[in-house]
C-alpha cells in the first residue's frame, strides 16, 4: 500500500444496527439481561478498538515510502562543504517505528431511569414456576408519566473512558545499529 491509497483507506465502521432496520420498543427486561447487554455492547466496542488497531499494524507494514538512510557531510581544506547522500531506501512506516496508539475501556457507565419490579414467573397451570424469581426493569410507566406532563425526571446517560495502553510486546521490533 502506497501513501496514495492510504487516503482511501475505510474511515467508518458499519452500525451494528443500521438506521433502516425496523426495531421494536420493549416494555420491560429482566435486569440480568439489561446488565448483560451493557457487557455485551462494551466486550463488542473493546473488540471493534483492538481489530482497528490491529488493521493499522498492518497499513502501517504495507505502507511504504522512500528514504534516504544516510548523508555524508564532507568539509574540504579550503573549506567548501559537499553532500553526498546515500542511495533511496523503501521501508514501511511501520519500520520506521510509526505504531498505531492500542486503547482499552476502563470504565463504563450506563444510567437509566426505570421502575424495577419483583416478578414470578407462572407456569401453564397458574402455579409459580420454581426458581422463577427475577428482577425486572420498566420503563413504559415512567415513559407514561412524562406524557401526562407529570413531574418525572427521566434521563439516560451513557459515559465510557478509554485509555491508551502499551502496544503489544511482539509489536516491538528489536533495533540496532551497526557502523560500517
Amino acid at each position: 500500500m502506497t501513501m496514495a491509497t492510504l487516503d482511501k483507506a475505510k474511515v467508518f465502521r458499519a452500525p451494528i444496527v443500521p438506521a433502516e432496520v425496523v426495531v421494536q420498543e420493549t416494555a420491560s427486561t429482566s435486569f440480568a439481561d439489561l446488565v448483560r447487554l451493557m457487557a455485551e455492547g462494551i466486550a463488542d466496542a473493546q473488540m471493534a478498538l483492538d481489530r482497528s488497531a490491529a488493521e493499522m499494524v498492518t497499513e502501517l507494514a504495507e505502507t511504504t515510502v522512500q528514504i534516504i538512510p544516510s548523508i555524508t557531510e564532507v568539509v574540504a581544506a579550503d573549506g567548501t562543504v559537499t553532500f553526498t547522500q546515500g542511495a533511496p531506501q523503501t521501508v514501511s512506516l511501520l519500520a520506521l517505528g510509526v505504531k498505531p496508539t492500542f486503547y482499552q475501556f476502563s470504565q463504563a457507565t450506563v444510567e437509566v431511569s426505570m421502575d424495577l419490579k419483583l416478578v414470578e414467573q407462572i407456569n401453564e397451570d397458574g402455579t409459580v414456576k420454581k426458581g422463577g424469581l427475577g428482577l425486572f426493569a420498566e420503563t413504559s410507566n415512567i415513559r407514561f408519566e412524562r406524557k401526562l406532563n407529570r413531574d418525572v425526571s427521566v434521563h439516560s446517560k451513557i459515559t465510557a473512558t478509554l485509555v491508551p495502553v502499551p502496544a503489544p510486546l511482539r509489536l516491538e521490533i528489536p533495533r540496532r545499529t551497526v557502523t560500517g
